[in-house]
């Protein structure tokens, strides 16, 4: 079984040292509550995993292009998390990992392929 665990807001609930950023101080009691389980998931189990870190969602037209990890910038279509989400089934080199994720330049396909 393959569990796909969404970071809907913020890509940084694994980086505690991040938490601070003023932009994310209204996310803080969000990204403690995401820290613990992220971290029970990935440490303290032995379910197979991806947890799908996206930046910011906005509202805009997807492209069906993202970034993935260092490339990730700063914002993400609702349409390229979710077709994202759809397609990281297809992709066992997803399984336990952990990956950020945001509109970039690379088609989904492609981008998930390069993991």
């Amino acid at each position: 079984m393959k569990i796909v665990h969404f970071f809907s807001i913020r890509a940084y609930s694994l980086e505690p040292n991040k938490w601070h950023n003023p932009a994310m101080a209204d996310l803080m009691n969000y990204n403690i509550a995401k820290f613990f389980a992220d971290n029970y998931l990935v440490k303290q189990t032995k379910l197979n995993y991806t947890i799908l870190q996206a930046t910011a969602l906005v509202d805009i037209p997807g492209t069906n292009k993202i970034s993935l990890n260092d490339k990730a910038r700063t914002k993400n279509s609702i349409q390229n998390v979710g077709a994202t989400l759809a397609d990281i089934l297809n992709h066992n080199s997803t399984i336990n990992q952990v990956i950020k994720m945001s509109d970039g330049d690379t088609p989904i396909f492609e981008a998930l392929e390069s993991i």
